[in-house]
Formats: C-alpha cells, sequence, structure tokens
C-alpha cells in the first residue's frame, strides 16, 4: 500500500476561520488520517509542506476547454486590444495558410461609440483576406464576426438580404447554426490535442483538478469528445472532467434523451458526460439577454425558449435524472428557467432539487425569483472574477442603468435565499481562472451587501463545486476523500482579500501524486 505524507502544513478550520498546523496521510490516493500533532503519521514518502496551507484542490464549475489556447497557440487572440487599430495590427501581422483564419477576443465595448465602426472593421478584414474566411469570436463567445469570404459559404444559412450578412456580425442562433453547418471552422486535431494539454498543465498550476466543461472552444463537441477520450485512453488526460451536451430548441426530449445516452457509453477514465447545456437567454452586451423591464437602449431581449417547450424539456431531463446546466443572465430569464425547473420538479414528485440542476452566471435575478432558486435548492455557478470591484463596469450600466447594474451577480442574497453558491471562470471569458484570484474578488468586491467571507468563498471552489459536479470524493481534507489537494503559500494571511491575491500554488496533487510543481 503506497502511503504518502504531507507534514508540516497548515489546515484550514471553517469553524474557527484559522489555519492550524497539520499533517495529512494518503494511502493509494485516499486520504487515510489527518492529525494536528507533528510526528504521529508515518509513511513511505514524505512531502515536507514547509508550513504552506494544505487545501483540498480546487474545481472550475464552468468553463469551455481549451479556454484561449487554440488561439493563443494557433490562431489570433484579440483579449486585451483595447482599440480596434491594436485588433487590426494583430491581424496585420497574423499568419493563415489560406484555409481560415480563427480569432478571438474582440470587445463589444469598441463598437458601441461609432456606428461606422462595425461596417469599416469588416471592410478592413474583406481587403486584407479577400480570399481567406475569417471568423473571429467576441470575448464572450456570444458573438463574431465574420468576413465577406466566409459569409459567401454560409449563405444557405445566413441570407444575403439580412442584416447580419451586410454587418459579418452573428450572434447567438445564427453564430451556432454556422460552427455546426460548416466543420472546416474547427482547428486540426493536433492543433486542438496541443491546446488541451496545454490548458491542463496551466489549471494545475491553479490548483484546479476537477471542471465542468460546457460548449468547447475551436471545435464541435463530437471532434471534441473524441480527442478527449484519445487523451484519457493514453494516460494523458488527468483532469476529472465533467462534459455537458449543448441542446437548442430544434431538438425534442427524446432525441436529447437518445443523444445523451448513446454519449454516456464514450465514458473514459477521467472524462464523463454528466449535463445537458441549455442556453436560457444570451448577454447584456449585444442585448440579447432576457429582461423583465426594457435596457436603456430599448427592447427586453428574448427568451431562446417558449415555456412550454422549456417545461417539457426540463421534466423529462429530471425524470431521467439528467443534470440541466443552464446559461442564466437577465433577470426575466432567471424566472423562466427557474419556474420550469420548478414545474418540473412538482411534476416528478421532488421537492428538491436531487439532480444538482444548475444556473450559471445569474447576472439579475429579482428577490422572488432568488427566493425561489433557494427554495428549489438550485446550483448557482456564479464567475466571481466578473463581481465588479471597485466600479460597476461601463458596459453594463450604458445597458441596464445605474439600479439593476448595482444588483448584479447577487451572490450572498442567493446563499442567505437557500442556494448552492458554487464558483467557476467561464474560461476563455475569464483569461486567467485562477481559484485564489476569484475568492480574493468574492470578497472584496464593491457591493459589501453582497461579499463573501473566506469560508463560503473556499467552499464555493471545493465542497460545494465537488457536490454539483457529482465528485463526492473530491472537495474536502477529510479520511475517505480522494487526496486532491492543493498547496498554498502566501505572505500574509490566505483568509482575507489581501493574503488572498498575493499568494500561489505551489504544488497540485490528484490522488497523492504531484501533477504540478512550481
Amino acid at each position: 500500500m503506497a502511503t504518502v505524507l504531507f507534514s508540516h502544513a497548515k489546515l484550514y478550520d471553517s469553524g474557527t476561520d484559522a489555519f492550524l498546523p497539520g499533517e495529512v496521510l494518503a494511502e493509494d490516493g485516499v486520504i487515510a488520517a489527518l492529525s494536528h500533532r507533528c510526528g504521529a503519521l508515518r509513511a513511505e514518502r514524505e512531502v515536507d509542506c514547509g508550513g504552506a496551507v494544505l487545501l483540498p484542490a480546487f474545481a472550475d464549475t464552468h468553463l469551455h476547454l481549451p479556454g484561449s489556447y487554440l488561439y493563443e497557440r494557433h490562431g489570433v487572440n484579440l483579449m486585451g486590444c483595447e482599440s480596434l487599430e491594436a485588433c487590426r495590427e494583430k491581424l496585420l501581422h497574423a499568419g493563415t495558410d489560406g484555409a481560415v483564419l480563427r480569432g478571438f477576443g474582440w470587445n463589444q465595448s469598441l463598437f458601441e461609440e461609432d456606428p461606422g465602426a462595425l461596417p469599416a472593421f469588416q471592410s478592413f478584414l474583406n481587403d486584407r483576406f479577400p480570399e481567406t474566411p475569417v471568423i473571429l469570436f467576441s470575448d464572450d463567445y456570444h458573438s463574431c464576426i465574420c468576413s465577406r469570404a466566409l459569409l459567401a459559404r454560409a449563405e444557405k444559412w445566413i441570407p444575403a438580404h439580412s442584416a447580419a450578412y451586410r454587418t459579418g456580425l452573428l450572434k447567438e442562433r445564427m453564430l451556432f447554426s454556422l460552427l455546426h453547418h460548416l466543420p472546416e471552422l474547427s482547428f486540426r486535431p493536433d492543433e486542438i490535442r496541443d491546446a488541451l494539454l496545454a490548458f491542463q498543465a496551466m489549471l494545475f498550476s491553479r490548483g484546479i483538478t476537477a471542471v465542468q466543461t460546457l460548449m468547447p472552444i475551436g471545435m464541435n463537441e463530437d471532434q471534441f469528445r473524441r480527442i478527449l477520450r484519445e487523451l484519457a485512453e493514453q494516460g494523458a488526460w488527468k483532469l476529472h472532467t465533467r462534459c455537458a451536451l449543448t441542446v437548442h430548441p430544434t431538438a425534442s426530449p427524446d432525441e436529447v434523451v437518445a443523444r445523451y445516452r448513446a454519449l454516456q457509453q464514450e465514458d473514459c477514465g477521467s472524462v464523463s458526460l454528466g449535463a445537458v447545456k441549455l442556453y436560457a437567454d444570451g448577454v447584456v452586451d449585444n442585448g440579447s439577454a432576457y429582461l423583465r423591464e426594457p435596457y436603456c437602449t430599448g427592447g427586453c431581449g428574448r427568451p431562446i425558449w417558449t415555456d412550454e417547450a422549456l417545461t417539457a424539456l426540463c421534466t423529462r431531463l429530471d425524470r431521467e435524472k439528467i443534470q440541466i446546466h443552464v446559461h442564466t443572465i437577465g433577470d426575466a430569464a432567471a424566472a423562466q428557467i427557474t419556474a420550469a425547473l420548478g414545474r418540473a420538479m412538482a411534476a416528478n414528485g421532488r421537492a428538491r432539487n436531487e439532480n444538482r440542476h444548475v444556473l450559471a452566471h445569474v447576472q439579475l435575478a429579482a428577490p422572488e425569483t432568488a427566493a425561489e432558486i433557494g427554495r428549489l435548492s438550485l446550483f448557482c455557478a456564479l464567475q466571481p472574477f466578473w463581481f465588479p470591484q471597485d466600479a460597476v463596469y461601463s458596459v453594463d450600466r450604458a445597458m441596464l442603468g445605474d439600479s439593476r447594474t448595482a444588483g448584479e451577480y447577487p451572490c450572498a442574497s442567493l446563499l442567505r435565499a437557500g442556494a448552492r453558491v458554487t464558483f467557476g471562470s467561464d474560461s476563455p471569458v475569464t483569461p486567467d481562472p485562477a481559484p485564489l484570484a476569484g475568492m480574493a474578488c468574492a470578497m472584496a468586491r464593491g457591493n459589501r451587501a453582497e461579499a463573501l467571507p473566506f469560508s463560503q468563498a473556499l467552499d464555493a471552489y471545493t465542497a460545494a463545486a465537488a457536490e454539483q459536479l457529482a465528485f463526492p470524493a473530491l472537495g474536502a481534507i477529510a479520511p475517505g476523500r480522494r487526496a486532491d489537494l492543493a498547496l498554498v503559500r502566501a505572505p500574509e494571511p490566505l483568509n482575507t482579500a489581501q493574503g488572498l491575491a498575493a499568494a500561489s500554488v505551489e504544488q497540485t496533487y490528484i490522488g497523492g501524486s504531484c501533477v504540478y510543481h512550481k
């Protein structure tokens, strides 16, 4: 029996909000014992933690593999470009083999003030790449700008008389249709493997050993699952990975269940299918989030589903004990999906959320909706990196006004209502998914009524996250749990926002085996 002793560590005690000296014994990848008396335990191998903090490894409850790495390594990464001129400069130096040029990361705010900016930018693409199809995704992945060469290939799905064809700007439904019908927009398998492994290594360096991944970036879902399964079979993919099947209103409940059950047969090693992903609405930035009251610019957005279709699908999936994971931004969308899930659970005789259904993002939710989310004990997978800090986001204020912007991401309110709050990054929307930074954002946010103490922020990345992902062996340092651990060093107390901001992960372990060493 292989044993490893993690000695001279500090272990967090949530009851006292203190870090106590301790040591942890792992046997065959599982925590066998822990002690707060130095030298009480023995093992074949010892890891001297040197007084650093030993935490349960983190889980990211909402991201998109492989983040921005495909674009950084094999395309054009526009993240951080603060002007259209900066975007043009990067594109001017982009290499292309003439097949497809793929980019990611432009921000909606770049086109807000000047109505002529978008057509001028598409003209630049058409002049610079007259024969090369170009597709550039926004930093939230809910919009893309296409060159005329690409639109010509998509004329069956994007009519030449449409506004989308004239401007080259595609949003949710057209974007997803484009990706479905034009598989050549995906990266090559060797590029995808390279990006996946590089992204896995980065996650390990942040102390993350488990993820819920949604719609993959830069490829279709079938290709993604195939490549991920191959890596797992080769032993190269060690990250505990829950995948999701993305579903749109065109699919019937019978089709969704049949597809889900077929894909479950492909589970392999650390990779498994664990959810069905729905979109309840879009995003605030482009006016596609579904609101109860109009945007400052007019209109309320619109739901993607009818109430009847949404309730029918939720009822069937809940009956089949399939987790539902829903992109939810606007307050009307939050009310609609919460009501649909409530009706589904009631129809199936469930008083509570036995199948761990999840609302992701929850940018806006009325108090009565938050109360219902809590009553149903729904999970809310939030992104603490997006919590406004010293000032609110200018785009949100312009679209929503001061009052609604002040109440964005009601994290503490959802917890008080009884929701299970978990944290993720929505990477690549968040460029660096580091949980230590995420916890600091949750603790130091500008709206102090919605700020969290350290214990709740940690729980959102560990115990609650493991529960959402149905990884019961993860999320805690306790006998019987898997020895997935993160060794963290900080120059000041870790249970403060300042301490978290200055801290770093020194080592990460999966089942007692080191997968990252600084």
